[in-house]
C-alpha cells in the first residue's frame, strides 16, 4: 500500500522489528566490542484515526511467510491437544510435538511464552498488536502475565525463566529472543510508560515513531500494493532469513561511534541528563537498523547510503524518545519540568558560562535545579574531558579549544 512521504518513517519503524526477526541467525560486533543480535521493539503512536493502519498493512505482508509456517505448526499442536483430551483413562498421553511457532499474540501468559521460546530452535519470536492498550492490560493481569522484565531482557537476548512445581505451568530457562511492534494512541503510551517503565530502562529500548498530525486534512489516498511490490517484500524476508553467522560492519560502527560521541558532548555541555540517557540506546537501535539495511543491500561492505540511514535512524529515535518520555524521565532526575526541552548546543549551559566561572555561576544558570553534588560531578567530567582547567578555589577556566 503506497503511503504519503510523511508516513514513511512510522511505517519503516514499524516493520524494522519483524525484518530483524527474519535475520535472527546474524550476530554483529557493536562499538563497545560486545556481540549483538538484532533485538528490536517499536511503538507507533498517534491520535485516533491518524492513519496507523498503514503500518498494519505493511506488517501483514512482511509476516505472511511466518504466518504460513505457523499455521501448519498450530494445526499439528491442535491435533495433539485433541488426541490428548480424547485418550482413554489408561491410555498413554501422546508426546508433545514441540512445534515451532514464531508469531505469538500480545496477550500471552508467561508460561506459554516460555514454551514458545523453548521450542523456538534459536529463532526470534514476533508479536504485533494494533492496540497498545492490549499490551498494557495483559501485563497488568498479575504476575503470571507480566512481561515488562522479559521485554527488557529481549533487547540483548538476556536469560529468563521460571520454576513451578505444577505440571500445568511451564518451567525452564531460555535466552529471550522476542521482537514486537505495537500501535497505539498517545494516551495509551502514557498509561503504559509510567514512572516504572521510564526509570527501569524499557523506554530507552523501544524505537518510537509518531504519526504526522492529520488535523483538518483531507482523507489520504492509498494505492494497493502490486504483486511485484509484495514479491519484493517476500524476497527481502527470504534474503534476511538466509543470512547467518557474524557480519562485520566496521564503517557502520565508526559512523555510530562518532554520532554517539557528538551527542555526548552536546549533553555534557548542556548538562542534559535526558539526552545523555537516551543517546546510548538510540545508537544501539540505529546500529541494528543499519545492519538490516546492510543485509538487504547484500554487499560485502557498508555503503554510504547504509551509514546515512543509520544516522537518520539514530537522530529520529533520540528525538522521539526524548519527546515521548523526556518529561517523565527528567522528573526521575529531580529537575524542573522544562529541563527536558531540547535546546541548541549554541545556547548550552557550558557555552553560556564566562571564560572563567565559579560554582555559583553554574548554580545560577541551572536555577537551583541541580544539587551541588551533581554540579561538582559535571565539573569533574568537563575537567576529565579536557574542556576546563582549575585556576583557584571553586574557580575554573574554559580552555581555548572550547
Amino acid at each position: 500500500m503506497g503511503v504519503p512521504p510523511s508516513m514513511h518513517m512510522p511505517v519503516l519503524c514499524a516493520v524494522m522489528p519483524i525484518a530483524a526477526a527474519y535475520a535472527d541467525q546474524v550476530s554483529v560486533e557493536y562499538c563497545d566490542g560486545n556481540m549483538h543480535q538484532l533485538g528490536l521493539m517499536a511503538i507507533v503512536r498517534g491520535e485516533q484515526a491518524s492513519g496507523k493502519s498503514v503500518c498494519k498493512s505493511a506488517i501483514d505482508v512482511w509476516k505472511r511467510l511466518l504466518d504460513a509456517e505457523d499455521a501448519v505448526s498450530r494445526k499439528r499442536e491442535e491435533a495433539w491437544r485433541e488426541q490428548k483430551k480424547n485418550r482413554k483413562a489408561n491410555e498413554k498421553a501422546p508426546d508433545d510435538p514441540h512445534v515451532l511457532i514464531r508469531v505469538v499474540p500480545v496477550t500471552v501468559s508467561c508460561s506459554t511464552l516460555l514454551k514458545r521460546l523453548k521450542n523456538a530452535q534459536g529463532h526470534t519470536l514476533f508479536s504485533f498488536g494494533e492496540e497498545l492498550d492490549t499490551l498494557r492490560k495483559t501485563n497488568g493481569a498479575g504476575s503470571w502475565s507480566s512481561k515488562y522484565d522479559i521485554y527488557r531482557l529481549s533487547f540483548d537476548r538476556g536469560e529468563w525463566g521460571q520454576d513451578y512445581n505444577s505440571d500445568m505451568a511451564e518451567s525452564g530457562m531460555v535466552n529471550v529472543a522476542y521482537n514486537w511492534t505495537m500501535l497505539g494512541t498517545n494516551g495509551a503510551l502514557r498509561k503504559c510508560f509510567r514512572s516504572d517503565n521510564i526509570e527501569n530502562g524499557l523506554s530507552s529500548r523501544v524505537l518510537v515513531a509518531e504519526m504526522p498530525d492529520a488535523s483538518f486534512q483531507k482523507m489520504p489516498k492509498f494505492h494497493k500494493r502490486s504483486a511485484a511490490e509484495e514479491g519484493r517484500i517476500r524476497q527481502a524476508a527470504e534474503l534476511l532469513r538466509q543470512r547467518m553467522g557474524e557480519v562485520n560492519v566496521p564503517r557502520l560502527r565508526r559512523t555510530i561511534e562518532q554520532w554517539v560521541e557528538q551527542k555526548r558532548i552536546e549533553a555534557a555541555k548542556d548538562i542534559d541528563h535526558v539526552k545523555d540517557t537516551y543517546r546510548k540506546r538510540a545508537a544501539v537501535i540505529a546500529f541494528r537498523c543499519g545492519v538490516v539495511f546492510h543485509l538487504l543491500e547484500n554487499g560485502s561492505r557498508e555503503s554510504k547510503a547504509c551509514q546515512d540511514f543509520a544516522v537518520v535512524m539514530a537522530e529520529y529515535c533520540l528525538e522521539q524518545q526524548m519527546k515521548a518520555f523526556g518529561r517523565a524521565l527528567s522528573k526521575e532526575f529531580v529537575v524542573a519540568e522544562d529541563e527536558c526541552q531540547r535546546r541548541s548546543a549554541n545556547h548550552s549551559v557550558f557555552d553560556e558560562l564566562k571564560p572563567e566561572f565559579t560554582l555559583d555561576h553554574l548554580r545560577q544558570l541551572k536555577r537551583g535545579t541541580c544539587s551541588d553534588k551533581s554540579l561538582r560531578m559535571i565539573i569533574s567530567r568537563w575537567m576529565r574531558d579536557g574542556w576546563i582547567e582549575k585556576v583557584g578555589v571553586q574557580c575554573w577556566r574554559k580552555k581555548d579549544s572550547f
